[in-house]
């Protein structure tokens, strides 16, 4: 599942959960949508950040098929990163 697909199924989730509760009267239609889009923007940026990090960049690349061998300093990473990633 890719970002965006996340950010959709989190933000139709968060729409059906703010229908509920404006039905039920718990809260209001304007506070239902400010909180699912609080919600979504901090979610993605979370995601955003944890996909960003070095190791799962270096994983990344190294799913590439035209990727033959990638070369690290960091064991950490090679250790995390499969075959294709050694150190070096």
């Amino acid at each position: 599942m890719n970002q965006e697909q996340l950010a959709a199924l989190l933000r139709t989730l968060l729409q059906f959960g703010g229908g509920i509760a404006v039905g039920r009267g718990w809260i209001d239609a304007d506070t239902a949508t400010a909180v699912t889009g609080a919600i979504v923007t901090i979610a993605v940026t979370a995601w955003g950040l944890y996909a960003r990090r070095n190791t799962a960049l270096v994983q990344s690349a190294a799913a590439v098929p035209q990727v033959a061998q990638i070369v690290t300093t960091s064991t950490h990473i090679a250790e995390a990163s499969g075959p294709k990633v050694v150190t070096g």
